[in-house]
């Protein structure tokens, strides 16, 4: 007795080399989807399936992350999204001193009122247990994974993705249903100080053992919430970006702080790219990228990019290549063409401005594949 093979489809014949070029034509859901027709479609899919990879900073990120040490597709990922939180007071996990230092009940009470007299009804604001069991758990989550220093796994996992180019920081708020309470909840001034060395030190790693980490990118950077009569140090953020950023050649912001932005000009030297996207940005900052980094920079790219009081003192002008020409010194015959950005599929409606020999490697081609890489 003898058992047929399943017969092959059309695409399942094609040569190795023309699937993948099939397949990378193909928008991320589409080869999602064909990946799970076959095990030659898969096999054909699992470059680009697992190009771009993302974890986040909870017990269940670091098992994912050990799951990927086992896994047989770490030869495939170029680019590495880590999603992070700000730090919660250790104070929390005692309740004592969460009720008379942190969010005291006369507190909690106030703000319920303020609520309820603003319109709210009694079920759209939480019960303080309902709060404190929130915050409890979420804090006891991050001391475990810091005290067991589990998070440090992203050493050996940048050092095992021998085609990683890209890390990419994805800020993220620890309290995102009740961000009244972030200022007496993080750890002041932390400025995610501990993930910024988590990362800095993987991707030294990485780099110490051949691994060519040249972009980092991040996105939605934003300084944590702080009264407006605190005099803030960004020092120690300043050191830890320099850290982060140090022999990068390549940078990518997206809805980035303008605090932050402010910093990032001394943090990053010898920078051949900057990528810039939904940001608001004082003119000062992107002459100071181009003053810090003159003999260096190739390439600007930037999408829905406004600066800050140009007009008027609170007004937000969007960017144009005309602008960037001025602001850099530029002349006008400087090459300016629209390009791509990751936050958009299908339309090019951002610009890239290349000086000096960044024309040579100008790309013009809008591949599903390109697009999907971008920031």
């Amino acid at each position: 007795m003898t058992i047929d093979s399943p017969e092959l489809s059309p695409l399942e014949t094609l040569p190795t080399e023309i699937l993948h070029a099939v397949v990378g034509h193909l928008v991320p859901w589409e080869f999602k989807g064909l990946s799970c027709t076959s095990k030659r479609l898969r096999q054909a899919c699992l470059s680009i399936l697992f190009r771009h990879v993302k974890f986040e900073f909870s017990q269940a990120g670091i098992r994912g992350l050990k799951d990927l040490l086992k896994s047989n597709v770490c030869g495939h990922i170029t680019s590495f999204s880590y999603q992070i939180t700000e730090l919660l007071k250790t104070e929390i996990l005692d309740f004592d001193l969460f009720r008379s230092d942190i969010l005291t009940p006369d507190s909690y009470m106030e703000h319920a009122k303020d609520m309820y007299d603003a319109g709210y009804e009694a079920d759209d604001f939480h019960s303080y247990m309902a709060i404190y069991k929130s915050v409890h758990g979420i804090c006891s989550e991050q001391r475990s994974i810091i005290d067991e220093g589990a998070d440090l796994i992203l050493s050996s996992i940048f050092c095992a993705l021998p085609l990683l180019r890209e890390v990419r920081l994805s800020f993220r708020e620890v309290l995102e249903d009740d961000d009244w309470l972030a200022s007496d909840m993080i750890i002041e001034e932390e400025f995610y100080k501990h993930h910024l060395q988590v990362v800095s030190s993987a991707i030294h790693s990485a780099r110490n053992v051949g691994v060519a980490i040249h972009t980092v990118s991040l996105l939605h950077f934003k300084i944590p919430y702080y009264h407006s009569w605190e005099q803030l140090n960004l020092d120690p953020l300043s050191e830890s970006l320099r850290q982060l950023l140090g022999n990068s050649k390549v940078l990518r912001v997206r809805g980035v702080d303008e605090r932050v932005l402010e910093l990032l000009p001394h943090c990053v030297l010898d920078l051949r790219q900057l990528d810039m996207c939904g940001v608001v940005a004082p003119e000062k900052v992107i002459q100071d990228f181009f003053e810090t980094n003159k003999k260096s920079i190739r390439s600007i790219g930037f999408h829905d990019v406004k600066i800050l009081g140009l007009n008027r003192l609170d007004s937000n002008t969007p960017l144009s290549a005309s602008m960037l020409y001025r602001m850099l010194g530029v002349p006008q015959s400087t090459l300016c063409r629209a390009a791509d950005c990751g936050c958009l599929l299908w339309r090019k409606e951002g610009w890239r401005l290349l000086v000096g020999d960044g024309r040579s490697q100008l790309s013009t081609g809008t591949s599903a594949k390109r697009k999907y890489d971008e920031l």
